[in-house]
Parts: C-alpha cells; structure tokens; sequence
C-alpha cells in the first residue's frame, strides 16, 4: 500500500486520471513512477528534468493490432519507411481524411475506424479545445474509414508539405471551403466532390457516423499527381541512438480546458516496441478492438491563432518554428523544430542540432500549445 501512495504521488494529473477513470488495465500503464518535463518552455533553454527510478511496466490486457512482417524487397514507403510489397501504391498521391475524435460520455466519435492503417496521424486543436485528427493514407488500403468531419483552416497549412493531397472530409463554414477548394496544393475528396464514396453507418449516432469508402477516394487525383515526399528521416535497424536521447516511459498532453477536452498520453510498451495511446483515462482502441499503437510520437510545439474563417476557431501555425520532443524506440529525443516553407515538411533537429532519426514505422504527429507536454521518465 505504501508503494502505491508513493506511485500515486509521481503520477501526472492526466495518470491520475487515468487511473481514476480507466480501471485496472489503465492502472497497469498509469503506476510507472517518475516524472516530469513540461514542454512548451523557452526556445533556447532545454527542459528542465526530475527523475526517478520506476517499476516496469505492466503488460496490458488490451488487444494490439498484429505487426505486419516487413517484405526483405520493395521500395520504401515515404511516409514510414518500411518496405512494400505492392510497389504501385507508393505510385499515388496521398490520401488525409479528417477524422471525427470528439469524446466525451454522452456524445462521441471514439472508437474510430481506419486509424490503425494510416502511415502518419496528425493531432490538431479545434473549437473548445477539442482535438481532430488527420489520418494520411499512402502504403495501404485503408478500406472503409471514419468518422470523417470537417476541415479547418489549419488543415491549409498542414497539407501542402504533403505534396499534392487528396483530402476526405464533409465540409465547414464557407471560410474553410473556400479557403481548402482554392488551395492548389489540395485535391477535393471530400463529401460533396464524391458523395457516392460516403455513407452513414453506426456505432455512432449523427453527425459522428459518416465513413468514407478511402480505397474509392483516389480516383479523383488527376493523372500525374505525385506521391507524397518523405517527412522523416529513419534510422538503420541497430543503429544506436544519439547522445541525448533518455529513456522515457511516455508522454502526457493537454490541450487547454474545457468539458470536451480528452486529455492524451502515451506509454511504451517493451513486448511490442511501440507506444501505446490512452485518451481520457483510458485506452484509446479503433472499432475492431485494438489498441492504437504508434512507432513514433513526434511533438511539435505549436503557436495558435485564430481562424480567418471563425475567430472561435483555433489555427495551428505550423509554418514556423518551435520545440520539439520525439518519442521513438523508448527514448525521448528533445530538439527544434523549423518549417519555413509551407509546400515542405519541417526538419527536426535535436539540442546538437543532428537530424533526428525515426523508427521505420507509423507516426502520430501532436500539434500542442506550448507548456502543454509532459515527459514521463524511467
């Protein structure tokens, strides 16, 4: 029992949450002992740091989606680096659908569907600081996919680095329409532009219920458009890690207040190398059960302002630069991020400023307010 109180003590107030909320197989992730960094600080400064030994982490009983076997041949994916068999769908442009992530108890999207086949997920502030996703599709079929929502003016700015994207989603004000149909680096997906490919379908009730058929999205992309350029860089299977990586059991992040907020954190899990996603004190799983699990966790401090298209919006600015943590391969990496080109992923650097390596894989991207980060600690 004294254990316990000692654990409950060093837990962040999301894995009290967590522990609160989410029962025994969150209790299992959330009684890891030490922290803290909180993230979003000075640009120059590197985040100052408490730790202190922990337990290991208890194996969950929550499902996770079955590691697909990388092929020994094929061309490399540019989204996660791994290997393909199907050489021909690497030949498409991208494919990001706006999904639906609002949760809370008597009205939500979550589980989502589709989530688990996207090469990279990006986690963007909206209205009442709820938070929506964009699942980008490239080295998979992807299937049916969902629930899709609308667009934001942040999603202007996030697509172009893609190339020239195919974008799924079901609308906005008129501010947000005009602002996605006149971007030339976007190609309409979306609900009105291909109607025949969306259909509302349960668990969820409306407007938390349409789903897009993605595999039936790529025929709008005119003929040409080219696949989407890398956003990262990998590292070699063995490679050690830099000098300042420190071993890390996860990261916690909020998003503001609110009764809406969803409060996220992620945890390492050593039996399948890769983090795992809880969200509002529980875990985070897709429609068929599974956990969501991510080889990568790339914080990208960001500055928001407001919507040209509703100043109740939120608008990440994601051309710019900020702090940076990424979580690959059971470390924490911490660094600079700088995007001075909207048309060009950004670079990631760490404190030595060397290029920060991924683990081949997918990748969540969380686009937080500054001082919004939490580092968990070995």
């Amino acid at each position: 029992m004294q254990r316990l109180r000692e654990l409950w003590s060093q837990l962040s107030p999301n894995g009290r949450r967590g522990v609160v909320g989410g029962g025994i197989g969150v209790l299992a992730l959330a009684l890891v002992g030490a922290i803290v960094v909180a993230g979003g600080g000075s640009d120059e400064a590197a985040p100052t740091t408490t730790t202190s030994t922990s337990t290991t982490i208890a194996t969950t009983t929550t499902a996770v989606a079955t590691t697909t076997t990388e092929p020994a041949t094929g061309p490399v994916a540019p989204l996660t680096g791994l290997r393909v068999q199907d050489g021909s769908l690497l030949e498409r442009p991208a494919l990001a659908i706006k999904i639906d992530n609002l949760d809370v108890p008597n009205e939500t999207a979550v589980p989502q569907l589709g989530l688990l086949r996207a090469d990279v997920v990006f986690e963007e502030i909206v209205e009442g600081n709820i938070t929506r996703l964009v699942a980008v599709f490239h080295s998979q079929q992807p299937g049916r996919v969902g629930p899709v929502r609308s667009a934001r003016t942040t999603d202007v700015q996030l697509l172009p680095q893609l190339g020239r994207p195919l974008l799924g989603w079901s609308g906005g004000n008129g501010g947000v329409v005009g602002a996605v149909r006149s971007s030339p680096s976007i190609i309409d997906a979306g609900w009105d532009a291909a109607p025949g490919s969306y259909a509302r379908a349960g668990p969820h009730r409306a407007p938390h219920n349409l789903y897009a058929n993605a595999d039936e999205l790529w025929a709008k992309a005119p003929g040409g458009t080219p696949p989407p350029p890398a956003l990262f860089q990998y590292r070699t299977p063995g490679q050690a890690p830099p000098d300042g990586a420190r071993q890390a059991l996860g990261v916690d992040l909020s998003w503001g207040g609110g009764a809406a907020v969803a409060p996220v954190s992620w945890r390492w899990d050593e039996n399948i190398r890769a983090w795992v996603r809880n969200q509002r004190g529980r875990f985070h799983i897709d429609q068929d059960g599974k956990a969501i699990t991510a080889k990568n966790v790339v914080v990208l401090v960001t500055e928001y302002g407001r919507s040209a298209a509703d100043s109740r919006s939120p608008e990440a600015q994601t051309v710019g630069s900020g702090e940076l943590f990424v979580y690959t391969n059971g470390r924490v990496i911490h660094g600079r991020w700088d995007r001075p080109d909207i048309n060009k992923p950004a670079t990631l650097v760490d404190d030595n400023g060397a290029p920060v390596l991924l683990s081949p894989g997918q990748t969540w991207v969380e686009l937080p307010r500054p001082a919004s980060t939490t580092t968990i600690f070995r």
